[in-house]
């Protein structure tokens, strides 16, 4: 019984951590700190004619790559994230019980 647990509590953990980490590979996002030399063109000619400045003007616009399927994998992975801290809290409880007992 203890072998088939502490199994799933790895693959549990296993199966998070690579949900946890993949939203972070994501190369679809495009990185808001890129400015394009146009943009900074632009923003030297702004500075020297005295226009004022605003961040947004030059960086590039934000994308949305969202589609129903998508926002149904955001979904998924929203709720094995909450299910897995409460199999997770609830595993602890289970440890700590047999550690008393």
């Amino acid at each position: 019984m203890k072998r088939i647990i502490k199994g799933l509590f790895i693959i549990i953990i296993i199966l998070f951590l690579s949900l946890y980490f993949s939203k972070y590979t994501n190369e679809y996002y495009v990185n808001k700190n890129v400015i394009t030399e146009e943009a900074m063109e632009r923003f030297e000619n702004d500075l020297k004619t005295g226009k004022e400045i605003d961040a947004k003007n030059y960086l590039p616009e934000e994308k949305d790559y969202s589609n129903r399927i998508s926002d149904l994998g955001l979904k998924t992975s929203n709720l094995i994230e909450k299910a897995f801290k409460k199999a997770l809290k609830y595993s602890m409880k289970c440890l700590e019980y047999l550690e008393n007992n």
